[in-house]
């Protein structure tokens, strides 16, 4: 008798302990099989730096080899901010991977905002509405910079930027995940700017700039951008061959649906700066007008300056500039 009950007791010990096994496991997983509210993201990002209206076309740009047009393609971001805003007015901030994953959501009415969670020098603002969720980029001066808006403020380029909004999502409590297809679109544009140099590129030592009249600030809620304009600085310019190349990121122009097909400057400005740091250690610059190229690239594109001269005569530096099909003939003379 005394081994029966000891065998007995030995297979009730296992048989609790299993069962307890069993109830951790399932209290481990109660998110995964219980009743609340979660989507399955599918992120899809959209790869594009620019959206061609035709310019590249007119010069024959994505031809130019010394830039290959894959290279200017931005990258996926690193991860995935979701930003939830409830119909009863609270908000939350939820992470999930590049890649995808499982977000877990109120009950009820809310607005989902989704962006790339890897910016650096992106500022948010606004962020507890949906409505006025923005985006701006940090201020800078440089010193020897010198341009005609001079009532704008300089800034950083924008790093890589992508966001997808869905309004009026509804929230149900299920035992099983909705799935959520979300297109991240990019926020932040390209533009290749070329310097054509037919004279003196081997004096110049390097060059930097500025792309004035862009937009300072774009909504994260529906992508326009509005009518606040920044000056934004670059720096390191290559130089291929006779030209000088600019990669600008940008916002793109201000006061533009991201939604429409067609842009109106207006009155608007766009102004190009070039600075130029020649071998003798003195500094130069100019400023172009490009009002017109930028009127109908508003999101991303190519900006083309020609027969660029640069030359020292009797101790005098000048760019001798004809812009052609953009403007008239323009000469400037910078004292050295």
């Amino acid at each position: 008798m005394t081994r029966r009950y000891l065998y007995l007791a030995v297979i009730l010990t296992a048989l609790l302990l299993s069962l307890a096994g069993c109830r951790k496991e399932l209290c481990y997983n109660h998110d995964e099989h219980g009743f609340n509210v979660r989507a399955y993201v599918q992120p899809e990002w959209e790869l594009e730096w620019m959206r061609d209206y035709g310019i590249s076309a007119v010069y024959g740009m994505e031809e130019e080899s010394f830039i290959p047009y894959e290279y200017l393609i931005p990258r996926a971001g690193k991860g995935i901010a979701c930003v939830s805003y409830h119909e009863s007015g609270m908000f939350s901030t939820r992470h999930i991977d590049s890649t995808g994953g499982v977000l877990y959501l109120q009950e009820g009415i809310q607005d989902l905002l989704f962006y790339n969670n890897d910016t650096e020098y992106i500022v948010f603002d606004g962020m507890d509405t949906f409505a006025e969720a923005s985006a701006s980029t940090r201020t800078r001066t440089r010193a020897s910079y010198n341009m005609t808006h001079e009532d704008e403020t300089t800034v950083n380029p924008p790093d890589m930027l992508f966001g997808a909004w869905l309004g009026n999502f509804e929230g149900v409590m299920s035992s099983t995940a909705d799935t959520l297809k979300v297109s991240l679109k990019p926020l932040v544009y390209k533009y290749l700017v070329i310097f054509e140099v037919t004279e003196g590129i081997e004096l110049v030592n390097s060059a930097s700039g500025g792309m004035a009249g862009m937009a300072g600030r774009v909504y994260m809620h529906d992508g326009h951008t509005d009518d606040e304009t920044v000056t934004i600085l670059f720096d390191n310019c290559p130089i291929i061959d006779n030209y000088i190349i600019a990669i600008v990121s940008s916002f793109g122009a201000p006061g533009f649906d991201y939604e429409d097909s067609s842009y109106d400057a207006a009155d608007r400005k766009f102004g190009l700066n070039l600075t130029l740091t020649l071998n003798s250690g003195k500094t130069v610059y100019s400023d172009f007008d490009i009002t017109d190229q930028m009127s109908i690239q508003p999101r991303g594109g190519y900006i083309y300056i020609p027969d660029i001269s640069i030359s020292t005569e009797g101790g005098e530096g000048f760019f001798d500039v004809t812009v052609g099909d953009w403007g008239n003939e323009e000469e400037i003379d910078l004292p050295l």
